[in-house]
């Protein structure tokens, strides 16, 4: 009985990961559509390669609850309640906004990214370890931060 109540708590982080994941990517959109001014063409690139990273892990956290048991949280108004991520608005934004946003958004995700890592290590998790491994990897090229 007690490895289904760590089994279902540990779903529950996952999804409020995964949760906060699928709103970097709305965020992102967003973003993309609506970053003004100058270097705007550079972040929409990198807006761009950072849809393709964080979709790719999205999907795999998405298998990863659904492989321990848990069922990976799509519905919109469900993940707006969970996400620790606010969804942005639709206007236009400049470069330094768009910086700030995705810097503050980004260590939120690290910060998951950590207690995801520090119970896997704990419950010697391989597969959630190699998961959050991988994503810090990109994590660290993409705003210099390393798993804790």
């Amino acid at each position: 009985m007690e490895v289904l109540f760590i089994k279902f708590n540990y779903a529950d982080m996952l999804n409020q990961y995964l949760t906060n994941i699928f709103m970097l990517k709305c965020n992102l959109n967003i973003l993309y559509f609506n970053i003004v001014g100058e270097f705007s063409l550079f972040y929409k690139k990198r807006i761009l390669n950072d849809l393709k990273e964080i979709n790719k892990f999205y999907l795999k956290l998405g298998n990863l609850i659904k492989k321990i048991g848990g069922y990976p949280i799509t519905n919109l108004e469900e993940i707006k309640s969970i996400s620790t991520l606010k969804e942005l608005s639709s206007k236009d934004y400049t470069a330094n906004e768009a910086f700030n946003i995705l810097f503050n958004d980004f260590n939120i995700i690290n910060n998951m990214n950590n207690q995801v890592f520090k119970y896997a290590m704990k419950k010697y998790d391989v597969s959630s370890i190699n998961l959050v491994l991988e994503f810090n990897n990109y994590l660290e090229r993409r705003v210099g931060v390393k798993a804790k």
